[in-house]
C-alpha cells in the first residue's frame, strides 16, 4: 500500500482525530441560537489563524463536547457536508484546474443579521497558440506557423472538447446582504477585450447575473431558500465546484431571468429531504433586421423567445462520507407567433411556418461530496427534442442554444428533432487525504491527486439520417502530483469518438503540464502546458467552428495565470 513516505511527507502528530468544519457551498443557515451550541449542521466560517480545538458553552450537567479543529488560514474550502440538488448560484463559472477542482473563490461564510458588502471574484487568462507547418514556404515564409486562438478541435463544452488546454475566464462578483437576503451582481468575460485583435462582442458578458436571494428558516428542520433574478442553475454537474472535466452537465442547465425555489427539510440529524422548482424566461427577443451575421451567432429575429420549466427531488446524506441523489425534470418550449421570417442558413427548416419547438429532459444523478474517499458523480439523462433548432434558454450537453445542439448531436436534417440519452461519471481521489485520515488534511503538504472520467451519448433517434443511431464516447485520466509548495507536475490523456459511423473521426490528446503557486494553499497559479492531438484520416472541427481535417493544428503551447480573491 502507498505510504505517506512515498508522498513525500513526514508522519503526522498524534492528537486525537479531528473532523473537517462543516462548510455549504449553497445559501448558508443562519447560526444557531445560543441555547443550543451543540448543533452539528450549521456552517463553520473559514477561520482567520489556525486552531486545534475549543470548547463550547454547554447547559448545566451536559457532557463536554469537542469542537473540530479548525483548518489553517488561507484553506481551500473543499469540505462541505452538505449541498444542494443542482450547483449554487455561488459557485464559479471559470475552467477546471488539473487536480480535478476548480478554484473555489468565495463560498459563503456564516453570516450574521448585519448587512455587509463584500466583493469576490475570479480570473484567468491563456496565452494559447497552436502549431503547424506550412506545405508550401516561400523564402520570405517560416515553414512553422503560429496561430492564436489555436486551431483545434478544442471547443468549451463541446463534443469534442477535452478541456485539456485550459482557456480564459474572468468573474467579478458584488454581494451585499446579510444572513436572510442578499443582492448579486456578476460581471464575466471569456475574453478580456486588451488581448482581442478585433471585439468580440457575444465574448463581453457584462452585467451577467444579477440576482437577490432569500433564506427562510421556517423550522427547526424546515429551511427554504429563493433565488430571484437573473442567473443560471445546472444540474448534473460532474465537478466538486463546476460542469466537470469535460465542462458540460449532463442533465441540464437553464439560464435567464426568473425563480428557483428550494426547500431542505430534516428528516433525521445525517439525512434531509430537497426539493427545488423553477422557471426561466428572457429578457428580450431580436428585433427584425437584426443579424444574423458570421460573427454574431445569436442574433437571429426567427428565433423565438423560449422558457424553462423545471423540477427536481432528492435526498441528502451527511456525515464522514455524505452522498447527494437527485432526480430531475426540465422543459424547453417556446409558443411565440412573432417574426416567423425563414432563415436562409437553415434549409431543412421553414421558420415562415414555424412549429412550436419543445425539448423534455429527465435525469438522474448520485454524487458523494468531497471526503477522504475523493468526490464522485455520476449522472444521466435522457431528451425528447421537437424542432430544437429554435430553442434559446437551456445549456444541454454543453451547447448554449438549440442551434448548437442540432449541429452537434441531432442533425440539421432534422431540424432539431429526435431524442437522445447521455450519461458520465468523473472520480477525483486526493492520496493525502486518503492517508491521512482521520486526522484532517488541509493541503499544507505534498499531494497525489488522481482522477478518471469519463462521457458516452446516444442518439436513439434522428430524423437527420446521418446521425440516426450515432454513438459518441470520451474517456480520460489525470494526474497532478504537488511534491513542493511552488510546483506541481501534471498528465493528462483523453480519447475521443464523437462518431460511431466513422471511426476515422476519433482521435487521442495528451496533456503535460506544470504548475506555479507561491505557497501550498495560495490563491493563484501559473501554468505551462503542451497539448499533443493525433488525429485520425477524418478527424474534424465542430460547430460554430467546422475546422476541416487539413486545417487542423496538432500542437499547441499554453501560458496559462490566473487568481481568485
Amino acid at each position: 500500500m502507498t505510504t505517506r513516505a512515498a508522498l513525500g511527507q513526514e508522519a503526522p502528530p498524534e492528537p486525537p482525530p479531528v473532523a473537517p468544519p462543516k462548510v455549504t457551498d449553497a445559501i448558508p443557515a443562519p447560526p444557531p441560537p445560543p441555547e443550543a451550541p451543540e448543533k452539528k449542521d450549521a456552517p463553520i466560517a473559514p477561520p482567520k489563524a489556525p486552531a486545534a480545538t475549543a470548547q463550547v458553552a454547554r447547559p448545566p450537567g451536559a457532557k463536554r463536547q469537542p469542537v473540530p479543529a479548525l483548518p489553517p488560514k488561507g484553506y481551500l474550502p473543499g469540505s462541505r457536508r452538505s449541498v444542494g440538488l443542482g450547483l449554487s448560484p455561488f459557485a464559479p463559472s471559470g475552467p477546471t484546474l488539473p487536480g480535478g477542482a476548480t478554484i473555489p473563490f468565495s463560498v459563503p461564510a456564516e453570516e450574521s443579521s448585519e448587512f455587509t458588502f463584500k466583493f469576490s471574484g475570479f480570473m484567468s487568462a491563456a496565452l494559447r497558440l497552436s502549431v503547424d507547418e506550412r506545405e508550401r514556404a516561400t523564402p520570405r515564409q517560416f515553414e512553422t506557423t503560429l496561430l492564436a486562438p489555436p486551431q483545434t478541435p478544442d471547443l468549451y463544452g463541446a463534443v469534442r472538447g477535452t478541456n485539456a488546454p485550459l482557456g480564459s475566464w474572468v468573474e467579478l462578483r458584488f454581494d451585499y446582504g446579510n444572513a436572510n437576503v442578499k443582492a448579486v451582481v456578476k460581471l464575466s468575460t471569456w475574453k478580456p477585450s486588451a488581448g482581442e485583435t478585433w471585439r468580440e462582442t457575444t465574448s463581453q458578458n457584462f452585467l451577467n447575473e444579477a440576482f437577490l436571494l432569500f433564506t427562510a428558516p421556517v423550522t427547526a428542520d424546515l429551511t427554504l431558500n429563493w433565488t430571484v433574478g437573473v442567473f443560471r442553475n445546472a444540474y448534473g454537474s460532474l465537478g466538486q465546484y463546476g460542469a466537470g472535466q469535460y465542462n458540460a452537465a449532463i442533465v441540464g442547465s437553464p439560464f435567464g431571468v426568473g425563480e428557483t425555489l428550494s426547500a431542505k427539510y430534516k428528516l433525521s440529524s445525517s439525512l434531509s429531504l430537497i426539493a427545488e422548482h423553477g422557471v426561466m424566461g428572457r429578457l428580450s427577443k431580436v428585433p427584425l433586421g437584426g443579424g444574423p451575421n458570421v460573427y454574431d451567432h445569436d442574433a437571429n429575429p426567427s428565433r423565438p423567445s423560449a422558457f424553462v420549466h423545471h423540477a427536481h427531488v432528492g435526498l441528502g446524506i451527511e456525515g464522514d462520507v455524505p452522498f447527494v441523489f437527485g432526480l430531475h425534470y426540465l422543459s424547453n418550449f417556446a409558443q411565440d407567433e412573432r417574426d416567423q421570417i425563414d432563415d436562409p442558413k437553415t434549409p431543412f427548416l421553414d421558420e415562415g411556418l414555424r412549429p412550436d419547438p419543445q425539448m423534455t429532459v429527465l435525469g438522474a444523478d448520485v454524487r458523494m461530496i468531497n471526503n477522504h474517499l475523493g468526490n464522485f458523480a455520476i449522472a444521466a439523462s435522457y431528451a425528447d427534442a421537437s424542432y430544437a433548432h429554435l430553442l434559446t434558454g437551456m445549456n444541454y450537453y454543453g451547447a448554449d442554444t438549440g442551434e448548437l445542439l442540432t449541429k452537434r448531436l441531432l442533425g440539421q436534417a432534422g431540424g432539431g428533432t429526435g431524442k437522445l440519452l447521455i450519461a458520465g461519471f468523473e472520480y477525483n481521489f486526493s492520496w493525502s487525504k486518503f492517508l491521512w485520515h482521520p486526522t484532517a488534511f488541509w493541503g499544507e503538504g505534498p499531494d497525489l491527486i488522481t482522477s478518471v472520467f469519463a462521457n458516452v451519448g446516444t442518439v436513439l433517434e434522428s430524423r437527420d439520417p446521418s446521425f440516426d443511431g450515432r454513438t459518441l464516447y470520451k474517456l480520460g485520466a489525470e494526474a497532478t502530483y504537488r511534491f513542493f509548495s511552488w510546483l506541481a507536475l501534471s498528465g493528462r490523456y483523453d480519447y475521443v469518438s464523437p462518431n460511431s459511423k466513422d471511426r476515422e473521426e476519433s482521435f487521442h490528446v495528451i496533456s503535460p503540464k506544470l504548475v506555479f503557486r507561491s505557497n501550498w494553499n495560495s490563491h493563484e497559479h501559473v501554468t505551462l502546458s503542451y497539448t499533443r492531438w493525433f488525429y485520425g484520416a477524418h478527424t474534424r472541427g465542430e460547430a460554430p467552428n467546422d475546422y476541416t481535417r487539413e486545417e487542423l493544428d496538432n500542437q499547441m503551447l499554453a501560458l496559462t495565470f490566473g487568481m481568485w480573491w
